[in-house]
């Protein structure tokens, strides 16, 4: 290895945080507890947060399947998020 310059070896290094670093059913319940709480919404907001989250998969697989034409992710969780 001596003389090899390891920064051309054309590899990645990769890794997936989502769920690992960030942990959004905590986030979500933590959030609409705060926002909704005050104003009268009393739920189980970590079931909320599941809720929302369960509806993603079938909605995106709409997309992929070509039942609905493609639309951003963003649309995708708004709608979510009110039918949660």
């Amino acid at each position: 290895m001596a003389g090899q310059n390891p920064g051309t070896g054309g590899g990645a290094l990769t890794f997936d945080v989502f769920g690992t670093v960030v942990d959004w059913r905590e986030s979500i319940a933590s959030e609409a507890r705060a926002a909704l709480g005050p104003r009268g919404f009393e739920r189980d907001w970590h079931a909320f947060a599941d809720r929302w989250r369960a509806r993603y998969q079938p909605a995106i697989e709409k997309v992929r399947r070509g039942e609905r034409p493609w639309v951003k992710l963003d649309d995708l969780h708004r709608e979510n998020l009110f039918s949660a």
